[in-house]
């Protein structure tokens, strides 16, 4: 089994096929280290590390002043765990770690023990960053620092044993120690990982280097050694780009580079025991299983387990009405991602692959950015249509700074070689918005200029501006009225397009965030004509601009930077509802019924509005702003993603599950 902790709480995989075994429970606190004893799972809190023996709480180890970010098992008696300069010693066997049955686990009461010990280091020690218990060293283990020392205690009587000096050896300047590990079926050789890059193998008997190597993908964050009878001596250790290194220590040097294994640091690399098998972790929310199956051992994925890379800035349910599939859009570290979160099984999520970002054309490889050539920038926009899910290419999404959509295949769930951008550079702008229509043919564009484009999805092919330009006839040219060259056409807004829709009936409606055009704004799809405006602002309010756009049939609500919400009615072409929120709203969903209306607002509150009974039926307050929201097809969940994070927060309609309550407007 691996274990894998999810901020308040930790989930279990069996490693066979990285099926979810079961799921810890959910805790206050948010989890700072994990590990295994034999079935018991240590995590550790705020300031208390708790032993789990799968749903049981056997016990708590308390007297850290602060959360220890570093745990080690010395043998199966002695715990010792880290929170900074605070080294503390607990005895294992006193919270029932030895129980193997389950009944006996119940029969335990929780209990809170207190440290055997605490080991004095001194203040040129500095903060302990990494622990490692050698085998063979009995009550011993090795203690590493922020300043690059590394000291072997004697757990047992709680005194410091020696001292190392030789991997220091020739360095004027110290740096941090960030990981070590003892070498398997090698007695005496510990493998020692710097924040340069630096790694080195030492002999702990005798305090010798036995050879060493630089890591030029920077900081050393993770290594672990393969095992197994006839298995080649190979190490693999995690880089802070996602990245890790396979180092050959027959040849002393390195054997494959795998670029690109995470979107992030990698946090935790791990062999499983005497098997070509490779676990590896990172901040983007995702496990991943390597195989070393090749003649040459290279290592090829075979499995992964994931979730939202980063924090989720566009999300909507993907096809039919059942609640399944969530298509999801957003940005981490710089750089962009779409990935399928299916709501059946967690081994059914999917981050779509921007391998053929490679293969776009020079034009488009040119705006990327210079550091990241393989990932697109942070995603701001996307629209889809299931209709031609099996046609062609039918996911479109737009990202900061780029002044052309990209189009993604949700089949083959991959981002493909082509991309729409606006004939000219005249025209070209940073795309803001995206919208595709009902039929899967066409899709508009809204850039930063005003401007709106339309193009075919097949095709990729530009049908022209929104509005067209006006071709002059020839009876005016002649008349000297006009002249042969067309004026260039005019600009849909006067300012950034903050939302782009597409109604069934063939109308585009757009809306911009410039204070001097506060008006929604429909035309027709097909002949790129005006219909007809909707003033959004009302007077005395000053001078207001939209944020952005959404719609529902025949309903648009479109939030304004003043706090208004407003609802408009397609049909009738004017404000039906108005709401009045006191901030602007970061996003607006509504439900699979249209009776909801959903508002996320920028103070980190959370606004349900019934749009018949024209009140406000639910509010409560997150922590942290939420980022963008969506109702399930089945009005039984609302969804929402919050900023510094890439959890998705599942909550459910109270007046769905509790009969005992009713909607305001029967009351």
């Amino acid at each position: 089994f691996v274990v894998a902790s999810v901020r308040r709480g930790f989930q279990v995989f069996e490693c066979k096929h990285l099926r979810l075994a079961y799921i810890g429970p959910r805790l206050n606190e948010k989890v700072r280290a994990v590990m295994t004893v034999g079935e018991v799972v240590l995590t550790s809190l705020k300031t208390d590390i708790v032993a789990w023996h799968k749903l049981i709480e056997l016990g708590r180890f308390r007297g850290h002043t602060g959360p220890a970010n570093v745990l080690c098992t010395v043998g199966a008696g002695y715990l010792v765990s880290a929170s900074g300069s605070e080294v503390l010693v607990w005895q294992l066997s006193d919270v029932g770690l030895e129980a193997k049955e389950p009944k006996k686990a119940q029969k335990k009461t929780t209990c809170v023990l207190s440290p055997l010990g605490k080991l004095s280091m001194d203040a040129e020690f500095g903060e302990c960053t990494a622990t490692c218990h050698p085998p063979t060293y009995l009550h011993k283990v090795l203690l590493a620092s922020s300043t690059g020392q590394l000291a072997l205690w004697n757990v047992r009587s709680q005194e410091k044993v020696h001292t190392f000096k030789s991997h220091l050896a020739g360095r004027k300047e110290s740096c941090a120690i960030t990981c070590i590990s003892e070498v398997p079926n090698v007695l005496d050789l510990i493998a020692i990982g710097f924040a340069d890059g630096r790694i080195v193998m030492l002999n702990a008997r005798e305090d010798r280097v036995v050879m060493e190597f630089q890591q030029v993908q920077g900081r050393v964050t993770a290594m672990s050694f393969r095992t197994g009878a006839g298995a080649p001596a190979h190490l693999v250790t995690g880089a802070p780009n996602g990245s890790f290194v396979v180092w050959d220590l027959d040849k002393r040097r390195a054997h494959h580079v795998a670029e690109g294994a995470h979107h992030g640091p990698i946090s935790t690399v791990h062999f499983l025991q005497d098997q070509p098998l490779l676990l590896t972790s990172g901040r983007d929310n995702a496990i991943r299983m390597w195989i070393f199956d090749t003649p040459d051992c290279l290592p090829r994925p075979i499995r992964q387990r994931c979730g939202c890379p980063g924090p989720a800035r566009r999300m909507s349910f993907y096809g039919g009405s059942d609640d399944r599939e969530l298509i999801v859009g957003g940005g981490t570290d710089g750089a962009g991602f779409v990935s399928r979160i299916s709501f059946i099984q967690d081994h059914q999520n999917v981050d779509y692959s921007q391998a053929a970002l490679k293969k776009m054309p020079s034009h488009l490889k040119s705006m990327q950015p210079a550091h990241n050539m393989s990932r697109l920038p942070p995603l701001i926009d996307i629209a889809y249509c299931p209709v031609r899910h099996h046609d062609w290419p039918a996911v479109v999404s737009a990202h900061e700074g780029l002044d052309a959509a990209f189009v993604w295949s949700a089949e083959n769930k991959a981002l493909a070689p082509k991309a729409m951008r606006p004939e000219g550079d005249k025209d070209c702008a940073p795309v803001t918005a995206v919208a595709i229509s009902s039929c899967g043919n066409y899709c508009v564009l809204g850039l930063a200029n005003g401007s709106l484009h339309r193009f075919n999805l097949q095709s990729q092919l530009h049908r022209g501006p929104i509005p067209r330009a006006q071709i002059p006839r020839a009876s005016d040219i002649e008349a000297g009225l006009a002249k042969a060259d067309s004026s260039p056409p005019p600009k849909a807004h006067q300012g950034r397009v903050c939302g782009v829709e597409i109604s069934v009936s063939g109308l585009v409606i757009s809306l911009a965030s410039h204070p001097r055009d506060c008006v929604l704004r429909t035309w027709k799809l097909m002949t790129h004509e005006p219909a007809f405006s909707v003033p959004l602002h009302t007077s005395g309010a000053g001078q207001l601009s939209g944020v952005l756009l959404r719609m529902h049939g025949a309903l648009v609500a479109a939030p304004l930077d003043n706090g208004a919400l407003l609802v408009v009615d397609l049909n009738g072409a004017s404000v039906v509802r108005s709401f009045s929120c006191g901030v602007p709203a970061t996003d607006v969903a509504f439900s699979s019924d249209g009776r909801w209306l959903a508002a996320a607002l920028r103070d980190g509150g959370l606004r349900v509005f019934d749009l018949l009974a024209a009140r406000c039926v639910d509010s409560f307050v997150f922590a942290r702003p939420a980022l963008s929201l969506c109702f399930s097809p089945s009005g039984a969940f609302l969804l929402t993603s919050h900023a510094k994070g890439n959890a998705i927060q599942v909550w459910a309609n109270k007046f769905l599950f509790d009969p005992s309550l009713s909607a305001p407007l029967l009351r």
